[in-house]
This record gives structure tokens, C-alpha cells and sequence, in this order.
């Protein structure tokens, strides 16, 4: 999501989920999260890592973010002020913004991602595009079991930023669901594998085509910083 690593490392890191106690099975139940108040928050690391980026790309960066961890495996924990835009200055205190308006200067002179307001101000604003995101998001994995408890088929990565593919499966239906994330600033498209079961998509989020391209093939067009979620007919 930084934009500075290959989708690489998530092919990676799902290859190490076999090494867990109880194998990929297990790693289904693990927290997974973008940033905490031990670490710091995920929107500092994306600004960080793209010093000048404008406003918008900051903030199509970390929706991008919420994306893959509200439909890749394991149990999504998100930091309270994240669906805000908050942005840290560093770990621990200085991630600990208020929600309630703060008089604590280290908070109130960060930039907030994708709103003019600052933590001076109460911050429980549901028409956030960041709220937005996250709730449209969490709705669609409580009604797609393959989100929630499906197991993971790595369809297509690179060792730059661009196509991260992945396929989860309904434990109950074996129905499979295609995750689509581009992570690079120029849109993309590519043909990717699927099930050759799957014969037509309905798009849960983004654009998805009705048809294969060809039996066990799917074309996908994704924007810089999109998502695609695409569920195989019943």
C-alpha cells in the first residue's frame, strides 16, 4: 500500500502461514491490523513513504489499505481515529490521539487524512470517506463467508508495486471470491486465473466482468490504488 515494495511480500506471507501452529487453518483466526498505538498509525507510514504525494493519492493509499485487510485472511482489528484519518507523529503517545476535541498540541497540528478537521475538534464524523470505506467494506465480508473463513489461492503478485490477485473459497459452497488490489499509481489490467468452475461474476466492489475471458481466465482493468471484489456465480 506504501507503494514501495513488490506485492511480493504478501505471496510471502501467505507461504508462511503453513508454519503456524495448526497451518493456514489457523492463521483464519489471527488478528491482522495496519497499525496500532505500539507501533504507530498506518496513515503516518503511508505518508512517510510517499513524502509529497498529494492528498488525494494519500488518502486512495490507505483506503487501499482497508481493503486488503477487510477481505485477505485473518480477523481485521482497526485503530479507533483511523476511519477519521488520523495520523500519528510516531508510536505509543503520539499514536494516542482524542476523539473528543484534544488540547494537546503534538495532536492538533497533524494533518488529517481525507477532511480539513483536526483533532482540536471532535472527530465521529460517519460521513468520512474513510468511515464510509470501512463500513461499505465490513458489510460485504459479513455477508461473504469466503471473506470471513475461506482459505486463500495466490493468483498473481510482482516484485514491484502493481497486481496483488487472490481467491478465497466459502467453506460451505466452495464459491470461489476474487480479490483484485492494485497498489501502483498507474492503472493496470491483466488476465488472471480462477476456478474453472467459476463461469460468471457478479461485482461485490469495483468492476468486475459477467464472463471469464476463457474457461479458468478472468480479465481484470483496475485504477491506480483499486479494488476489486468478484464473486463466482452460484
Amino acid at each position: 500500500m506504501s507503494g514501495t515494495k513488490g506485492t511480493d511480500q504478501f505471496a510471502r506471507l501467505f507461504d508462511g502461514d503453513a508454519l503456524y501452529k495448526g497451518g493456514a487453518g489457523a492463521a483464519l483466526g489471527l488478528p491482522t491490523f495496519l497499525g496500532n498505538h505500539d507501533m504507530g498509525r498506518f496513515a503516518m507510514f503511508v505518508k512517510q513513504a510517499n513524502l509529497g504525494a498529494s492528498e488525494p493519492e494519500l488518502l486512495h493509499r490507505v483506503m487501499l489499505g482497508h481493503s486488503m485487510l477487510l477481505t485477505l485472511r485473518g480477523v481485521p482489528t482497526i485503530y479507533y481515529g483511523d476511519e477519521q484519518g488520523f495520523v500519528s507523529d510516531d508510536k505509543d503517545q503520539l499514536a494516542r490521539e482524542d476523539m473528543f476535541a484534544s488540547q494537546v498540541a503534538a495532536y492538533n497540528d497533524n494533518e488529517l487524512i481525507g477532511s480539513d478537521a483536526t483533532t482540536a475538534s471532535a472527530n465521529f464524523d460517519p460521513a468520512h470517506p474513510l468511515y464510509r470505506h470501512i463500513a461499505a467494506l465490513s458489510a460485504i465480508r459479513r455477508k461473504t463467508p469466503a471473506l470471513m473463513r475461506g482459505t486463500t489461492t495466490v493468483r498473481a503478485f510482482s516484485d514491484k508495486p502493481g497486481l496483488l490477485a487472490v481467491s478465497r473459497f466459502d467453506p460451505d459452497t466452495g464459491r470461489e471470491v476474487l480479490l483484485a488490489f492494485n497498489t501502483s499509481a498507474a492503472p493496470l489490467s491483466a488476465s488472471i486465473a480462477i476456478d474453472m468452475k467459476s463461469a460468471g461474476f457478479t461485482a461485490l466492489h469495483g468492476d468486475c466482468p459477467a464472463r471469464p475471458a476463457a474457461p479458468g481466465s478472468i480479465h481484470l482493468s483496475l485504477p491506480a490504488f483499486g479494488t476489486a471484489i468478484c464473486q463466482a456465480s452460484e
